[in-house]
């Protein structure tokens, strides 16, 4: 569903009707689950996939709330243009201040990223018999395997191409964020071809959709990609913005929706 709605298979009705059947059926507090329940466990061969029905420890496949694909569930809110879920999917994702945010969240290392969400149930036939407490908090969820595979690398894509919105592309400086209004005014510094820029971001009620883009006070013309969701990213041409890039104290101004 999420890549399908990702990479444009799907029309804006039918994105937001698979939206729907996520949230209402493997949506927990810990972020999107790859199933509604546990694969059926009966001892002996498998029969459906191994890895969810030999493997010993509930967690990741078998525990069904696997980070890399909730994040490419928020790939897919940015995508649409839902900034405030967005923002909170990114968090459920991230282990510092995870309580505020899942309150059924256990103590976690917070300097890590985490590839799972693993209800703690004491075996599968546990986990069988009361999969639903997930979506009621009322069983702990732990951190699970650590430091895992490209999850982290995703997890910091989205940050910066999709939320603060910059990805500087062969020919162009793709700006595309996705960000809650409570954020107007967020300031970021970062680097565009080495050079220091403070990026400042004008946010409007929609939370996406580029109207304007300055740099150092000139404003800076784009053409707009094509989104069938919402108002497209915004490419602008690099030379010019490689022209006007100072050595130091350089300000990026985006203003969104």
């Amino acid at each position: 569903m999420i890549h399908a709605i990702i990479e444009d298979m799907l029309t804006p009705a039918q994105a937001r009707e698979h939206l729907l059947l996520i949230d209402k059926y493997v949506s927990g507090p810990d972020g999107v689950r790859l199933f509604d329940r546990p694969m059926p466990y009966h001892g002996g061969t498998q029969r459906i996939f191994q890895r969810a029905e030999t493997a010993t420890f509930f967690g990741r496949e078998i525990g069904l709330m696997y980070t890399h694909a909730h994040l490419r569930h928020a790939q897919a809110l940015a995508h649409v243009g839902e900034a405030d879920r967005f923002f909170r999917a990114l968090c459920q994702a991230n282990p510092i201040g995870i309580g505020s945010i899942v309150p059924t969240a256990t103590l976690r290392q917070a300097n890590c990223y985490y590839s799972s969400s693993d209800a703690a149930f004491d075996d599968r036939y546990h986990a069988s018999d009361e999969y639903g407490r997930i979506a009621q908090g009322t069983i702990a969820l732990d951190g699970g395997w650590r430091v895992y595979s490209s999850g982290a690398g995703i997890a910091l894509s989205l940050i910066v191409r999709r939320f603060l919105g910059l990805s500087c592309e062969s020919a162009a400086l793709r700006v595309d964020p996705v960000i809650p209004p409570a954020l107007d005014g967020l300031r970021v510094e970062t680097t565009l071809r080495g050079r220091p820029v403070e990026v400042r971001y004008r946010i409007g009620s929609a939370g996406c959709g580029v109207v304007e883009v300055s740099l150092n006070d000139r404003p800076l013309s784009f053409t707009l990609e094509a989104n069938p969701h919402r108002r497209g990213a915004a490419l602008v041409a690099l030379p010019p913005v490689l022209e006007q890039l100072k050595t130091e104290q350089n300000v990026l101004t985006i203003r969104i929706g």
